[in-house]
């Protein structure tokens, strides 16, 4: 489910006609942390966006830049 709102917004952000090559570089890196988690035995908090980003914290392993942090909201706030 993540990683379909985060495929949706890859590909906003790519067939916008102002593309943002940070916010892409960004998806990617969030993409990468979450391919660290086993989706069968955990579960990703898709309606906090606080829990999302403590989860998010934790696999990189230090504090989430900006970038990373609105990816994270928007994950949230994103309806399929």
């Amino acid at each position: 489910m993540i990683q379909t709102k985060l495929l949706i917004i890859e590909y906003n952000t790519i067939n916008n006609p102002e593309q943002n090559p940070i916010k892409l570089k960004t998806i990617r890196s969030v993409r990468n942390l979450l391919m660290q988690i086993d989706f069968i035995s955990e579960t990703v908090p898709l309606d906090n966006t606080e829990k999302l980003k403590e989860l998010l914290t934790s696999l990189k392993g230090e504090a989430l830049n900006k970038e990373e942090s609105s990816i994270a909201e928007e994950l949230i706030t994103i309806k399929e």
